[in-house]
């Protein structure tokens, strides 16, 4: 019995989307990716059918959201913001999983391309020359959800991150804090680029002494933040930074249970806040300050932006910005300031 089209993909170390695209002759396929499948298919003897063209109203009535991982609340609040916004009309949502993973961001680019959907919500996106090329091959339309790419225009329902950064950081500047350690994200995210910046601009601002070693670089997973905790633990007591400053909710939980097991306790030991928090489910039940926006605002509003775009398709792009919003939870503690102590 001949190889499956999976088989293939398997051995040659690529998706089988990508292989679809070969036979069907898609042109957003590298040439050395190209012939490798080729020689591929030719070597194993594969024999396909071409495949039958979708026709444009096979998915009109179908929309993609397209995000990293469903484990985190914020995600799931876009969602349900953007389903909210579509559920008076025919549109029916999709959601695909991509794990931050780019090859998998193109590929669903791709699909939706391939079956005709009516439009596409990008929740989670990676700037690169593959997916620059893919997005700019579909006709549908493209919104971005709390993200925008620098080398291509399209339309973006997003929050202040740069504030999201700065005003966390400054309301712990405002307690009394004079060293801040950093929970930063992926440096090929925009998103936590623009947050790590406003901490920086914050503490230049504030004229406190920045230090490498107060940052650390995750990827926003739990495991990252709990890891950090445990360094965090580590450090001299009296060189211990007295607050911290998560650019996710989800990290910022990894390294409350990393320095509560090891004996410190928040905020009496370390204060701590957060941007999108996901605390509300935390088990536990310890309540995170945090500055983010309206989850739910920003999918409907997606939502609504994606209904105008295939209404007026040649419309001017569009980019909406909402401002983040702090939220207290007691996480942080207010030390007493130097002029206090003088007088």
């Amino acid at each position: 019995m001949g190889l499956t089209l999976n088989d293939i993909a398997k051995k040659i170390g690529v998706s089988t989307a990508t292989i679809s695209r070969v036979i069907n002759n898609d042109n957003n396929v590298r040439e050395e990716t190209r012939l490798k499948v080729e020689k591929a298919l030719a070597d194993y003897d594969y024999k396909y059918r071409p495949r039958r063209k979708s026709t444009k109203r096979s998915n009109a009535d179908a929309v993609m959201v397209i995000a990293g991982q469903l484990s985190n609340p914020i995600t799931l609040a876009y969602i349900k913001g953007i389903r909210d916004g579509l559920e008076d009309t025919p549109y029916k949502v999709f959601v695909s999983i991509t794990d931050y993973e780019t090859k998998n961001e193109v590929d669903y680019l791709q699909y939706a391309k391939d079956n005709s959907f009516a439009g596409i919500f990008m929740l989670n996106v990676i700037e690169n020359e593959s997916l620059i090329r893919t997005l700019n091959s579909i006709e549908s339309p493209v919104i971005l959800v709390n993200r925008y790419l620098r080398s291509k225009d399209t339309d973006i329902v997003t929050v202040d991150n740069y504030r999201c950064g700065f005003i966390s950081t400054q309301y712990l500047v405002d307690h009394g804090h004079t060293r801040i350690a950093h929970i930063a994200g992926p440096s090929n995210s925009i998103t936590c680029q623009n947050r790590t910046l406003g901490y920086m601009d914050a503490i230049n601002e504030n004229k406190l002494k920045f230090r490498t070693q107060d940052v650390f670089y995750g990827d926003r997973t739990y495991q990252s933040g709990y890891e950090f905790g445990q360094l965090f633990c580590k450090i001299k007591a009296e060189e211990r930074p007295t607050a911290v400053f998560s650019i996710s909710g989800t990290m910022a939980e990894g390294f409350a249970d990393a320095v509560i097991q090891e004996g410190l306790s928040i905020p009496e030991d370390v204060s701590l806040i957060c941007n999108d928090d996901s605390s509300k489910e935390y088990v536990r039940k310890l309540k995170i300050t945090c500055v983010e926006p309206n989850m739910l605002t920003i999918g409907m509003a997606a939502a609504e932006l994606l209904l105008e775009r295939i209404k007026n398709p040649n419309s001017q792009f569009r980019r909406i910005v909402y401002p983040p919003v702090l939220t207290e939870n007691g996480s942080v503690k207010t030390l007493v300031q130097q002029e206090a102590v003088s007088s």
